[in-house]
Formats: C-alpha cells, structure tokens, sequence
C-alpha cells in the first residue's frame, strides 16, 4: 500500500533543492522549472524573497545532479514528493509557482494536494507565462522539430536557454530533456476538477506573444478564491529581468492569501 504523503519520509534532496536552506521560515515556496529548465534556474530566487519564505526548487530527472535518469514529468510523483516534504518539516503553509511548463506541472499538483484529505492544500498557486489549458488556443507540437527549427524556436523565446546555444556540451544535454519535456505538454490534457480552495495569481510578459491576456483571465474559473493577473514589461521568461519586483509581487501575494487562510480559521 502506498503512504500517504503526510506519513512518508521526506525524499532525498535531489528530487527537491534547496538553493539556501531556512528552517525557520514560516512558510515554503515550491518552484517548479520551464520545459528544458532545472532547480538552478530558481538559484537566484531567495535573495529576492524575504527571509520568512523558503524557497524549495523542484528537480525533475534528466538534468543536473538527476542527469543519468531518463527525463519525465510525473505531477503524481512529485505531489506526493511534495505531500511528504511538507509533513517532515513542520507542516508549514506553502504556495506553489511554476513557469511554463511549471505552471501545468504546478496546477496537477496543486489540484492533487488539494483532494487529499490526509494533507494540507497550498495557500496559493501561482501560474507563470502560461494561459489556462482550456482556453482554446492550441500549443503548438515542437517535440519532433528538426534541431535546427527547434533551435530557432528557442532562440526567439529568449532568457537562458537561447543563452544555451552557444554551448554545443550544454545543448547536448539540453534538447532530449526539451524534446521529453515538450512531448508532455503536447499531450497534456487537464481532466474535471473542483475548483481549487485557495487564491491563484498569474503572472506573464507584456511581450510574450505565447499568451494573450484572454487566456490569463481564464485561470480565474480554476478557484473558488480571488485570482490576480500580473504583465510585466519583458518577454516570456520576464522573471529574469524583473526578479526583485516579481518577487514582490509575489510574496504580497502569499503574505495575503495567508492573512486570509488565518481569518478563515
């Protein structure tokens, strides 16, 4: 029989990274990577952060220090990763943040954390550069781009991975994790749920032409909470530019939907 994600023993750290440790924190930030990205991209994240947040990255196999294990994306697994982590260190309230990618990899997990009646759900799920599943826009299918084309793809999104280019080792490594990672998103489908209990915030660049403010707005219908939309002046991964003021936003964001969870209480 499989434990419950409040009973089990925390999983070893190269499944979650933690850039700089802080016990003590009254809550936890779990952050989850783009497609093609890793836990070091979220490296710059808790100097940003105040000290009561902890940032906790998430690793998904196929890069960096998982680099010999075959690259997937497993909401389940990392749920329960997530369930189990939460239990074995005080059950602090946490907030989920995803990128890309990581913003579907984030909602999966949000929504499986949340129907476990044996764990506690997030106090916010926030979604980045990504529009909500059902709005209607069909992603593009990538996975089987011939490199050169999806070479081009990456270099107009800009941020790090087009920084990858010009490292023909990196690459390496790189494309089967991108290609692995693409093929999820191309096959994701969100199957019925209830609406989540906590608030969702949703952030984006005002020049990412990969989502339109219609389907941002969408997230909306995904909570019986507030939802809150943010654009930042930059492209997809705007984060890298503006870190310092998303963080901001962000830890308001957590630091309200908390004030609000105790209210309730």
């Amino acid at each position: 029989m499989k434990p419950s994600p409040t009973t089990a023993r925390p999983l070893p750290a190269r499944e979650l990274v933690r850039p700089r440790p802080r016990p003590e924190a009254p809550a936890v930030l779990y952050c989850f990577p783009h497609a093609g990205g890793a836990a070091s991209a979220y490296r710059p994240w808790p100097a940003a952060l105040p000290d009561g947040i902890e940032v906790v990255a998430v690793q998904l196999p196929g890069r960096e220090q998982r680099i010999t294990e075959p690259p997937c994306v497993d909401p389940a697994r990392l749920a329960y990763a997530i369930g189990a982590d939460v239990a074995a260190h005080g059950s602090r309230p946490y907030a989920l943040f995803g990128h890309s990618m990581g913003a579907l990899v984030a909602f999966e997990v949000a929504r499986a954390l949340s129907a476990d009646d044996r764990s506690t759900g997030p106090a916010l799920l926030a979604v980045s550069g990504m529009e909500h599943p059902g709005s209607g826009r069909p992603r593009p299918t990538l996975s089987r781009l011939p490199e050169a084309e999806l070479l081009a793809w990456m270099a107009a999104l800009g941020g790090s991975p087009a920084q990858a280019l010009a490292d023909p080792q990196l690459l390496e490594i790189l494309l089967p994790v991108l290609r692995a990672d693409l093929a999820w998103l191309e096959g994701y489908v969100p199957r019925p749920a209830p609406r989540l209990a906590c608030p969702l915030s949703v952030f984006a660049g005002e020049r990412d032409d990969r989502v339109a403010l219609p389907g941002l707005d969408a997230w909306a219908g995904e909570t019986r909470e507030a939802a809150t939309v943010r654009r930042y002046a930059s492209g997809h991964f705007y984060a890298e530019e503006q870190l310092r003021l998303v963080c901001r936003d962000l830890a308001d964001d957590l630091a309200d939907a908390l004030d609000r969870r105790g209210a309730v209480r």
